[in-house]
């Protein structure tokens, strides 16, 4: 019996060295992705929002968990150095995304964020931003943030940082136009706002022509979302940098469940 017992502690012994040495040899970041976040009250008036939303509890508890577990929150520099083999980072590293830029982020996520001293980025849609004139929170979680509100940012929340959604091609089978379409996006994204070289694909979708005309604009990375559910997986220093994957958040996701997300996902 005790041979037994030996045989089965020197068994996981060996497996473990083996897990330690594939996480040394591959590192993977946890991309999160979310969307828009509400009180519960607030999230119940907008049920065709429940999927993209989640609470500020759920929010609350999940930065808790980050905090108390000793993860790093990462800027999109600290991400892309690490991509490239210029930075190494420890095990637990997060790069924590928000897409589309739902006044809601800023009204709650930011605020929180700061509170947590974490960092984030956003990836907005500059329509959306550019026709919404609403600065004040009333509990619609369907509105944007507005241009002013953007432009404070940097000196209000520096811990965020803001990248393309694109300009105007928020909208089914948008990527298949022809690549003047396309560039002409990026120009519209950067006099909105400013030159960017972050992209992140509408809905998650790509082809090798967005992906061509990104890179003859000299951008670095581009972020995917799905679509498959294998697609959604952690990001790994071999991934294409034009295919960069994300894990989603999903609504209600208990904290068991988002810690194994974080663990897990490789």
């Amino acid at each position: 019996m005790k041979n037994i017992v030996k045989s089965m502690l020197l068994l996981s012994l060996i497996i473990l060295v083996f897990v330690v040495l594939y996480l040394y040899k591959n590192p993977k970041i946890a991309v999160l992705c979310y969307h828009n976040i509400a009180t519960q009250d607030e999230k119940n008036n907008f049920p065709d929002e429940s999927d993209w939303t989640i609470t500020t509890d759920n929010f609350k508890e999940q930065l808790d968990y980050l905090k108390n577990n000793n993860y790093k929150t990462l800027t999109m520099d600290e991400f892309y150095r690490w991509k490239n083999k210029e930075l190494n980072l420890p095990y637990k590293s997060v790069l924590i995304t928000f897409d589309d830029g739902f006044l809601s982020n800023y009204e709650y996520a930011f605020k929180l964020l700061k509170e947590y001293n974490m960092n984030a980025t956003v990836f907005v849609v500059g329509s959306f931003i550019e026709n919404s004139t609403q600065n004040t929170w009333d509990g619609n979680i369907k509105t944007y943030m507005t241009k002013d509100i953007l432009n404070n940012i940097e000196l209000e929340y520096p811990n965020i940082e803001i990248y393309s959604h694109s300009y105007n091609l928020h909208y089914q089978g948008a990527i298949n136009q022809d690549e003047n379409i396309l560039e002409n996006d990026i120009n519209n994204f950067n006099d909105f706002y400013k030159k960017t070289d972050i992209f992140c694909y509408p809905f998650g979708k790509y082809n090798e022509k967005i992906k061509n005309v990104l890179k003859d604009n000299n951008f670095k990375l581009a972020f995917k979302y799905g679509p498959n559910k294998n697609d959604y997986k952690k990001a790994g220093r071999s991934d294409n940098n034009f295919e960069i994957p994300r894990l989603n958040v999903s609504h209600g996701m208990s904290i068991f469940k988002f810690g194994l997300r974080l663990l897990l996902y490789n």
